[in-house]
């Protein structure tokens, strides 16, 4: 089973304590220290160089940590505070947009001034005696995050609306009626299998035709509750009584686009870090999709395939 990664962003004056953190989760996680000396810091006000590797980590991690140190000082209300660094505060933001808020932690120095507009989201203050104590509540947050909780991947949204419009709808007809009724043939025992490319490639439709063509099937008309049109399915006749139901997501195309959407606009579409973003999309597509089918009882009639 794949390792789910962790993004941890830290001031380099304290990347100390992100090889603590790191030391004590890289055996259940895979984790990324990523501090400002990655890039210079005139970069960052010159161009947009560091936003853009930002909006494309924020596409590859499972669960961000951002570690809030006494790097700055502020005057507040006539009081001089202690804050952490405003890029530290601004990562934290834009992490919890994309991952949501169940996937992100605020890790702070105890000494450290926390805005207000941060409650609502963990945050775990430490010093040098509990250090330890705080990074086990935030391995145990990511631990019972829940997988069936939709972030704000596109890939979620496309699994979402695929099952809703499509395999929930089917699976209740079955259901209904423990058969499938196709051109005056009843058919009780059925499967649904969902083919998944491995691949995501520029012209997915075509795909899909090529696969249809290797295994052969037929287009069939299957109605489903709540709809007034039919069903065009792709199925394959077993034995008698028996029904294969194939069907091909053409909707995975809207990843791509969305993706286009999210990154920078020279970002290049074509490079081995897009072709990442884009299979780590399709393998989110594909774990939405398979809670929602056991969520909602139909792992023993619908089963996800790879080809």
């Amino acid at each position: 089973m794949k390792k789910k990664k962790i993004f941890i962003g830290c001031s380099s004056e304290e990347i100390k304590i992100a090889k603590i953190v790191e030391g004590f989760l890289d055996k259940d996680y895979e984790v990324t220290i990523w501090d400002e000396k990655i890039w210079d810091k005139a970069v960052f006000r010159l161009n947009n160089n560091f936003l853009n590797d930002l909006l494309k980590a924020s596409l590859k991690f499972d669960f961000g940590i951002l570690i809030g140190t006494p790097d700055d000082k502020l005057i507040k209300r006539g009081n001089e505070v202690l804050s952490a660094r405003d890029n530290i505060l601004f990562e934290l933001g834009l992490f919890i947009g994309r991952l949501g808020i169940d996937k992100c932690a605020f890790l702070v120095d105890s000494s450290v001034e926390v805005p207000t507009d941060l409650s609502g989201i963990y945050i775990a203050k430490y010093n040098i005696d509990n250090i330890t104590d705080k990074i086990k509540e935030v391995k145990q947050l990511f631990d019972n995050s829940s997988i069936n909780k939709f972030n704000f991947f596109p890939s979620n949204t496309l699994a979402f609306g695929y099952f809703e419009n499509f395999i929930k709808p089917l699976c209740n007809e079955y259901y209904k009626k423990n058969q499938f009724d196709i051109e005056g043939i009843k058919y009780s025992i059925c499967s649904i299998q969902i083919m998944i490319p491995k691949t995501l490639s520029e012209d997915l439709n075509l795909q899909f035709q090529q696969i249809k063509n290797k295994i052969g099937v037929e287009e069939k008309c299957i109605p489903a509750l709540g709809r007034r049109r039919n069903y065009n399915v792709d199925v394959k006749k077993l034995e008698k009584n028996q029904l294969e139901i194939l069907d091909f997501p053409s909707t995975l195309t809207g990843i791509n686009y969305a993706i286009r959407e999210l990154l920078p606009d020279e970002y290049n579409e074509n490079g081995e870090e897009y072709k990442q973003i884009l299979n780590r999309e399709l393998e989110r597509f594909v774990h939405t999709l398979q809670s929602l089918i056991k969520r909602n009882g139909f792992d023993g009639l619908v089963s996800i395939k790879y080809n």
